[in-house]
C-alpha cells in the first residue's frame, strides 16, 4: 500500500460533547510533539450518525488548519464496530491505530503502540491498569470486570482485557479487522478471538489513563445487545475453522467528505 502517511488513526464519533473540536486539535498537536514531528499521521474520523450542518461546518474549520483529516459521515447510528470498520477500510497508512475521539490514554501509549508495530509485531492491544478502575463509575467497573472474566473462562481468551479502547495493527491485522461482523462495542473482543484463532502475533501494552477522562454511561438496552453479541462470539469461537481470508464485509461509507 502506497501512502504519504506513516500512520492512520481511526476515531469513531457519536454525539460528541461540546468543545470536542478544540480537544481534537489539542490532541493532534500533542501527538505531533510526542512523535517529534517525524511521523506523518492521517486522522480518519467517522461520524456514526447524527449528521447536522453545524457538525459539518466545524470540520471545514478544522481542515483549514489540518489537511491530514478525512471525515466520513452517515445519517443513521450503526454502532462503534461498524464505525471502526468503516474507518479502518478507509485508512491508507501501513500501520493503523484505533482509539476514542477524546484520546483517553496518554500520547506516549500511542507512540509505544506505533513503535511495537514498526518493529514487526502484527497486533498491539492495550491493557488497562488497576488505576483505571478507580476512576470509573461502579456500573462500568463491574461490567469491565465481568467481561474480562467471561473472556477468560468462556472464550479462553488469554488476553482477558479486550475492551481497552486502544489497538493497533499492521496490514495483516487490518485485513483481519475488516473480517469482523459485530457492529457494536464487542467488535474488539471478536477481533482478538479471531486473531488468536489465526495465530497472529499479539503484544499487550499496559496503558496510562489521562486524568480527568469522562466515561459515558451504558444503558440496559446496550448491555442486552452486547449480551447477544457475546453469545455470537462464543458460538463463533467453537465453530471457527475458515482459512485466513478477508471477506471485506466492512461498512460501505455513505456521504464521504474528503478534506
Amino acid at each position: 500500500m502506497h501512502s504519504r502517511f506513516n500512520l492512520s488513526i481511526v476515531l469513531p464519533m457519536y454525539k460528541p460533547r461540546p468543545g470536542w473540536e478544540k480537544s481534537l486539535k489539542e490532541n493532534i498537536e500533542l501527538l505531533d510533539r510526542e512523535f517529534n514531528y517525524s511521523v506523518k499521521i492521517q486522522y480518519i474520523i467517522v461520524n456514526d450518525g447524527g449528521e447536522n450542518e453545524h457538525l459539518l461546518s466545524l470540520f471545514d474549520v478544522i481542515h483549514e488548519a489540518k489537511d491530514n483529516i478525512r471525515f466520513i459521515s452517515y445519517p443513521q447510528n450503526m454502532g462503534k464496530g461498524y464505525a471502526l470498520r468503516t474507518g479502518v477500510a478507509a485508512a491508507t497508512a501501513p500501520i493503523v491505530i484505533t482509539t476514542d475521539l477524546d484520546f483517553p490514554y496518554e500520547t506516549k501509549d500511542i507512540r509505544n503502540v506505533y513503535a511495537l508495530l514498526r518493529s514487526g509485531n502484527e497486533i498491539v492491544t492495550g491493557k488497562r491498569k488497576p488505576e483505571y478502575y478507580t476512576a470509573t463509575p461502579l456500573r462500568r467497573k463491574l461490567i469491565s470486570k465481568a467481561c474480562i472474566a467471561m473472556n477468560k473462562h468462556l472464550l479462553n481468551l488469554s488476553l482477558g482485557d479486550a475492551q481497552s479502547g486502544l489497538k493497533g495493527f499492521n496490514q495483516k491485522g487490518r485485513q483481519l479487522f475488516l473480517e469482523t461482523t459485530i457492529n457494536r462495542f464487542l467488535v474488539d473482543t471478536e477481533f482478538l478471538v479471531l486473531a488468536e484463532k489465526r495465530k497472529l502475533g499479539i503484544v499487550v501494552l499496559e496503558l496510562n489513563l489521562k486524568p480527568g477522562v469522562k466515561f459515558s454511561s451504558m444503558g440496559w438496552q446496550v448491555l442486552l445487545a452486547e449480551g447477544k453479541n457475546f453469545l455470537q462470539i462464543v458460538k463463533m469461537n467453537k465453530t471457527l475453522y475458515l482459512p485466513f481470508k478477508a471477506k471485506e464485509n466492512y461498512a460501505k461509507p455513505a456521504g464521504v467528505v474528503n478534506f
